[in-house]
């Protein structure tokens, strides 16, 4: 469900050590590591942003009923594409679980390079099922839960002009905690809010529990503390609706050591894919990570992504 960014955590022991000793030079080093680990992260994300990933790119998100849809630019086509497309394309058919798409003659969608003038799709994302492509135009087949959608994305979307990175908030080493994992005695179930108002049902083992200036907070992570090596946190706070997304943040960190310990880097909080475009479907906080605190770290709301 959710198209998850693969982010860069380092641990820089050499910080608490110098912290530890008081050594004023060795300090400003080393905060300017961190700094520069935590920028390296976000080029990463920007890096991402602009090339394989798809939030920048996206053009629209068309549910398919049962039954014949044509498509193409044309506004009386039932699937409307930008108007960089021929005005009809051909059709896709849906029956029960079978999607198939037949080309208009005269019109070029190809896949893997290959012409096509009839297909069967596979479900995937851009780099799995069955892609195909018109000009600078590609379309997927997703399965949410039985529905299916086809995503259509523009490799050439202005976006990708326009984009001129993320907001964010001074880096501050404050806001990597430690945090203490703190395991059920047996996993425990959880639904996951998104923004079409359904659940995904998932599955916590425990929790973690962290201070901030004295006062004790907690955070659910979602994947397995053993058989992963980062947990993924989508939370809210009180900066959201006003500097960050109404919608909450997310946040990769490393699952626990043997000791169950853990740290928080808020200043890798990151945007939804939602942020970007009106075209993804994102997981929202889950009722135990709405924080009663603000956290002024990571990146800022994003205001700037064109429609066509």
């Amino acid at each position: 469900m959710i198209n998850r960014a693969q982010l860069w955590i380092v641990f820089f022991t050499t910080f608490m050590l110098f912290h530890a000793i008081g050594c004023s030079s060795s300090q400003k080093q080393t905060e300017a590591e961190y700094a520069k680990e935590v920028n390296d992260w976000h080029q990463v994300r920007i890096d991402n942003l602009l090339g394989p990933e798809d939030w920048l790119k996206l053009a629209g998100l068309y549910e398919l009923e049962e039954g014949q849809h044509s498509f193409g630019s044309d506004s009386t086509n039932d699937l409307v594409f930008p108007p960089k497309a021929a005005p009809s394309i051909g059709t896709i058919i849906k029956e029960d679980t079978s999607i198939t798409v037949q080309v208009d003659d005269e019109v070029l969608v190809t896949h893997e390079q290959d012409t096509v003038s009839k297909v069967t799709m596979i479900p995937g994302n851009a780099r799995s099922g069955t892609v195909l492509k018109h000009g600078s135009l590609i379309w997927y087949l997703l399965d949410r839960r039985g529905d299916y959608y086809i995503r259509l994305v523009d490799e050439q979307h202005p976006n990708l002009a326009s984009f001129d990175g993320i907001e964010r908030f001074p880096i501050d080493s404050k806001w990597k905690i430690k945090a203490e994992f703190k395991p059920f005695e047996s996993p425990k179930p959880i639904t996951v809010p998104d923004v079409l108002n359904e659940g995904m049902p998932d599955t916590l083992y425990g929790m973690l529990e962290f201070a901030i200036d004295g006062e004790e907070y907690s955070l659910a992570p979602l994947n397995h503390p053993e058989k992963d090596d980062k947990f993924f946190i989508i939370f809210g706070d009180k900066t959201n609706g006003e500097s960050t997304y109404g919608g909450g943040r997310y946040i990769y960190i490393p699952t626990p050591n043997e000791n169950n310990i853990t740290y928080i880097d808020f200043n890798k909080a990151y945007n939804p894919p939602c942020v970007f475009t009106d075209f993804a479907t994102c997981p929202l906080p889950p009722s135990q990570n709405k924080l009663d605190i603000a956290i002024p770290a990571g990146e800022k709301m994003f205001e700037e992504a064109q429609t066509y």
